[in-house]
């Protein structure tokens, strides 16, 4: 069994890497044959990414790949691409609630994209690396890109809001395909959290250059095993005796937060990055919308890295958001949070009366 780490052994969490713009652990092994539908929508929604990134002319297309999948399509030897031609800088918009598959979707057709060319990471991650470059070596380094694929696209903020309108529009005039997620629809970004009506031009300006294509149905973790707050002897005692991936990493809540505070929420998945398994000792509600955020962020990552969680709190899960704000602007990032907190604490859970056991960590089928 590894030894337990704390949060001093730790080291400096490293920023995202412009290398590794790809899908994460628990999405690498997702396809199109994999996403099983549960609404209408979601079934003409794979339908259309898979017609959409299998038509598109790249134009860096592996050439062996090329002349396989022209023959799988029984396209003349001399076609370049075995669909119909798509439009330069053609953008999609997978608008839906959680648990529903976006990610999925989105992480099924990066890896169905034919070309080397291709971009995957979080709008918060994009938002980070640009302000961290400079415009114009953003658009230096994504010149190339064929394909950029943005999960959780959320306009929180105008500075962000000027930022990524700019970068996409030269993205789009470049001819780069862009498909990303959303919990809320294009023309609805910003309400209630900045005074969007000042924005509205650029919030419009964004919306009109993507297809929004809706993802409805039920939250598919409501058919997974859902986890819960162990007792604090509970988790005391897992800690001492489970087998659960290393490096395991042990800290209280209040040492959680401090750590959230002390770091850029996109140095979170370089803290993640470290360890393998989290024992996470006295969750208690958290007071601040801001904490709050961060603990969403937080979850986010873990949730994409399959890092092994168990906590110790008391109450439903839904109680460590303040009911102050838990319904109010950012709700469907807390009720996201919760339905992804709830499965990773269910994830390689015993069965009743049984003795605890690692989870399986690759989980293709995921969402």
């Amino acid at each position: 069994m590894t030894q337990l780490l704390r949060v001093d052994q730790l080291l400096p969490p490293a920023p995202p890497s412009l290398k590794d713009l790809r899908p994460p652990r628990r999405f690498a092994g997702v396809a199109f044959e994999t996403y099983e539908p549960q609404h209408p929508t979601q079934a003409a929604a794979r339908d259309l990414l898979r017609e959409f990134v299998l038509g598109r002319p790249w134009r860096h297309r592996p050439r062996a790949a090329a002349r396989q999948r022209a023959s799988r399509h029984h396209a003349p030897s001399w076609w370049p691409w075995p669909l119909a031609k798509a439009e330069p800088g053609a953008g999609l918009y997978l608008d839906g609630g959680f648990g529903v598959g976006k990610t999925h979707l989105l992480a099924a057709t990066y890896a169905a994209a034919d070309t080397p060319h291709k971009r995957y990471l979080s709008f918060q991650e994009l938002v980070y690396l640009i302000g961290a470059m400079g415009m114009q070596a953003a658009h230096t380094e994504f010149a190339d890109s064929e394909l950029l694929c943005i999960d959780e696209f959320e306009l929180d903020d105008p500075g962000n809001t000027l930022i990524v309108k700019t970068f996409l529009a030269a993205r789009f005039a470049a001819g780069t395909a862009v498909v990303t997620t959303s919990n809320t629809p294009p023309e609805a970004q910003g309400q209630g959290r900045f005074n969007a009506d000042d924005f509205r031009r650029e919030i419009q300006s964004l919306a009109a250059s993507f297809q929004v294509v809706p993802v409805d149905g039920p939250d598919f973790r409501e058919r997974t095993r859902r986890g819960e707050w162990l007792t604090e002897a509970e988790l005391v005692r897992r800690e001492r005796d489970e087998a659960a991936p290393g490096p395991r990493l042990s800290l209280t809540w209040h040492e959680l937060l401090e750590l959230l505070r002390s770091i850029h929420p996109t140095r979170v998945g370089g803290v993640l990055a470290q360890v393998g398994s989290i024992y996470l000792h006295g969750v208690e509600r958290l007071a601040s919308q801001n904490d709050a955020l961060r603990f969403v962020h937080f979850i986010d990552k873990a949730y994409d890295r399959q890092v092994v969680l168990r906590a110790s709190g008391e109450g439903p899960l839904m109680d460590v958001f303040d009911v102050a704000y838990r319904e109010g602007a950012y709700a469907k990032k807390h009720h996201r949070c919760l339905s992804r907190l709830a499965e990773l604490l269910g994830e390689g859970a015993p069965e009743a009366g049984g003795p605890g056991r690692a989870p399986a960590l690759e989980v293709a089928a995921s969402r």
